[in-house]
């Protein structure tokens, strides 16, 4: 299929590339992040001084709780990649073979770049490895291709190794540059025509620098193709509520080379209930992530519709059951819309094949912050289902844009 601003463009079978390119041993650019756990406070504080020098100070996401991210980073929870010139980078290491942790001066005096992967299921579910905290200090992203790919190839190759894991997770930026604000074009295009993520929608989900809410892109790689192939083999029918998330669906689908059998069933709405507890205040600059219980569905209906004041609250389902659509109209009643699906999945496990149904994340906004649109809505070239969805993100943004402060 053509296309290759918003689809990937490198084919399909990216994860054994990927484990190729990850069987070399590291090059000079790049730091090992196995490294890192020599020193784990060390990597806590310079990916911070990398990623606040990059956003202008502006940087809220979790990279300050020292203690707890130390220990994270020592038992290998949290892997993080530093990548830039030879020199930075070899004087990094040295930094992590000295005892202590020098000075904030000498790391703010460093040119990398970072990312870290991490535990997805929180955000994502069971078996996904999230990628985040990405940012650069340098001019341009030359250097960060190679090590990017390197780093993604040793995470795929791990699960090799008996990890119940399937499937690589993010939400790369991709709004332009403006006002000072760094754009993420350039890791967008990354994952388009080098790592071969694929699109499957938007995910509203993070304040980032100055105060805007990105409209980022959902990205998923499977550590096997297969894993995807199978899973919509045997997913059978997909239920949904409403015309809108029909189409999305439809288009994502089609995007990736899916066929999908999808049935629109108008249902009435479920019942509001109150919530058990005083809701804790959210994250205003972060996600909060229900997924929903079909089985408990009015609870976590007010769990998921809390307002705790997060940047975006979002409420996952289960497609492939009719269960959840009442769950689903409630939903839209309660202001949320469907923004992206995760796709059904036929992955192994100890007990034999385990088959992962087409879920959707159904999102609703902080209505306070100025919302920053994907680059690819203002120029192509775009392939036909490219253009259908961007139609649909447009429609989706000018109908946040009523709600919120105009867009900067």
């Amino acid at each position: 299929m053509a296309g290759g601003v918003i689809r990937h463009a490198t084919g399909d079978d990216r994860a054994s590339a990927l484990r190729r390119i990850a069987a070399a041993e590291p090059g000079t650019t790049w730091m090992d992040p196995e490294v890192c756990r020599r020193n784990p406070l060390l990597a806590v504080r310079l990916r911070r001084s990398i990623l606040m020098r990059c956003y202008n100070g502006d940087y809220h996401t979790d990279v300050f709780d020292e203690e707890r991210l130390a220990g994270r980073i020592a038992d290998g929870s949290e892997r993080v990649l530093f990548w830039g010139p030879a020199d930075q980078v070899s004087r990094t290491a040295e930094l992590f073979h000295a005892p202590g942790c020098p000075p904030a001066e000498v790391l703010d005096g460093l040119s990398l770049g970072t990312h870290t992967s991490l535990p997805g299921e929180e955000l994502y579910g069971r078996g996904h490895v999230e990628v985040a905290r990405t940012g650069s200090t340098q001019g341009d992203s030359a250097g960060a291709a190679d090590a990017i790919l390197w780093d993604l190839g040793r995470v795929l190759a791990g699960a090799r190794r008996g990890e119940e894991l399937h499937t690589i997770s993010c939400v790369p930026r991709n709004r332009r540059s403006a006002h000072g604000v760094p754009g993420g074009a350039a890791i967008h295009r990354l994952h388009t025509r080098a790592v071969g993520s694929r699109h499957w929608g938007v995910a509203p989900f993070y304040v980032m620098a100055g105060g805007s809410l990105e409209v980022l892109d959902y990205r998923e790689l499977s550590f096997e193709e297969t894993y995807v192939r199978q899973g919509f083999d045997t997913c059978g029918t997909v239920h949904v509520s409403d015309t809108m998330s029909a189409s999305l669906a439809a288009d994502l689908c089609e995007l990736n080379g899916f066929d999908v059998d999808i049935r629109t069933t108008e249902t009435g709405p479920l019942g509001r209930r109150d919530a058990v507890a005083p809701a804790p205040p959210g994250d205003a600059h972060g996600p909060r992530v229900t997924h929903m219980d079909l089985d408990a569905p009015e609870r976590t209906l007010a769990e998921a519709a809390a307002d705790r004041g997060e940047a975006c609250t979002v409420a996952v389902c289960n497609l492939n059951d009719a269960r959840s659509l009442p769950l689903q109209a409630a939903l839209v009643r309660d202001g949320f819309r469907l923004t992206y699906i995760s796709p059904p999945k036929l992955v192994p496990s100890p007990e034999g094949h385990r088959s992962i149904p087409l879920r959707g994340g159904f999102c609703r906004i902080r209505t306070d912050a100025p919302l920053a649109a994907p680059y690819y809505l203002e120029r192509g070239p775009l392939s036909d289902t490219e253009r259908k969805l961007a139609a649909q993100y447009r429609d989706l943004l000018g109908s946040w844009r009523k709600e919120t402060t105009p867009n900067e």
